[in-house]
């Protein structure tokens, strides 16, 4: 009976210990964790760079928000050019070069698109001079702060400046030190649901506005067609088709209402997972104030920019290397059986010897009784 009782306890135990293990596994499959050495940044693009200044250019040939407001306090007729500015610039590339999951393709092209750097050097990164002429500001059009937005993503992802972005003020020098942050996932995990992994495999999900798909151009894609469902018409910068309206003024009010409760429609709806191999970039900026005045009646060339205001910004890789996480296996077949057969011998001795020995006296055993005894439990004695 005292033995009898201690495998009853030792087998609950052990079955209880399995089912917890077994919870585990189902409930997280995938790990994250670092790779063992380092990537060198020329694995990867240089962050595409969105610009957005914060003063909105006027001037007689452009969109001019104050003459407008102007115009409608004294109720005079507004011309097209008062409601609608057009002048965008295109430059089509394939992204065929480069993709997330493969990195760049060895084809030999010294300048692959999109483009890279070779190394964490300032001089290797992006200098650029912003130039903004004094009576271009409009203080009118959006708040007594001038400069610009800038923000630094992915090339496969569309930038919405509304939700991230970091500020260089007017006549200042901005350093933007880049840390990449980039997922890869291992192929061992496609075998389980996108749910159960956290994410979707490049040839998982498509989209009907973008060749690419990305959480972020997901959420942009769900937020334009629940606008048009709602509001009849999409934001101006919304992916569209040719036939789909763009709202004006007395869609506002039901944009605004529509973006406020997108977080919560995303999550439910929207179906928005992250992308199996991801690229981020985190930046670190400093600043300082710029003597342009005096730097300009220094040098007599320069005079044409003494009515302007002079913005320097530089961005580059903060080190040559960077440490990227990847999505694993948690628990793979072979981890799950060594956990089963681990607490099946330390509760019950139980192992593979004895469970064969088992099947040994459950049928040969048997069968060779029966037909040289005449019966299953042998001779007696």
């Amino acid at each position: 009976i005292w033995w009898f009782f201690v495998f009853i306890i030792s087998l609950c135990a052990c079955v209880l210990s399995i089912y917890e293990v077994y919870k585990k596994w189902e409930r997280s499959p995938v790990i994250v964790n670092f790779a063992n050495r380092g990537t060198p940044v020329d694995n990867i693009p240089f962050p595409a760079v969105t610009i957005c200044p914060e003063s909105k250019i006027a001037g007689e040939d452009k969109f001019n928000y104050s003459r407008l407001l102007l115009k409608k306090e004294k109720k005079t007729p507004l011309s097209l050019q008062d409601l609608h500015y057009k002048n965008y610039y295109h430059k089509t590339h394939k992204m065929t070069e480069w993709s997330l999951e493969d990195g760049y393709t060895n084809n030999g092209n010294i300048l692959p698109y999109p483009r890279k750097t070779s190394s964490a050097a300032v001089n290797k990164g992006l200098n650029l001079k912003l130039f903004m002429p004094k009576n271009d500001l409009d203080y009118a059009c959006k708040s007594p702060v001038q400069g610009y937005k800038v923000l630094l993503h992915a090339p496969t992802n569309i930038p919405r400046l509304s939700q991230e972005y970091f500020r260089v003020p007017l006549d200042q020098s901005v350093v933007a030190a880049i840390q990449p942050f980039m997922v890869t996932t291992s192929s061992a995990i496609k075998k389980y649901s996108p749910k159960k992994r956290g994410c979707y495999f490049e040839d998982e999900r498509y989209l009907k506005y973008f060749q690419i798909y990305t959480s972020e151009n997901c959420k942009l894609e769900c937020l334009t067609n629940v606008t048009l469902d709602k509001c009849g018409c999409v934001n101006f910068f919304m992916p569209r088709e040719n036939n789909t309206k763009i709202c004006g003024t007395a869609n506002v009010t039901c944009m605004e209402e529509v973006d406020s409760f997108s977080v919560a429609l995303m999550a439910e709806e929207c179906d928005c997972l992250p992308r199996c191999a991801a690229l981020n970039y985190e930046v670190v900026t400093s600043q300082s104030n710029i003597n342009w005045n005096q730097w300009i009646r220094s040098n007599k060339k320069l005079a044409h920019l003494n009515k302007t205001h002079v913005t320097s910004l530089t961005i580059y890789f903060q080190s040559d290397d960077f440490i990227t996480s990847q999505r694993n296996e948690f628990y793979g077949p072979t981890d799950f059986l060594a956990n089963f057969g681990g607490l099946l011998g330390l509760f019950t001795g139980f192992s593979v010897l004895s469970f064969m020995e088992i099947l040994y006296f459950l049928s040969v055993r048997i069968f060779y009784n029966r037909r040289l005894f005449g019966k299953w439990a042998g001779p007696q004695t």
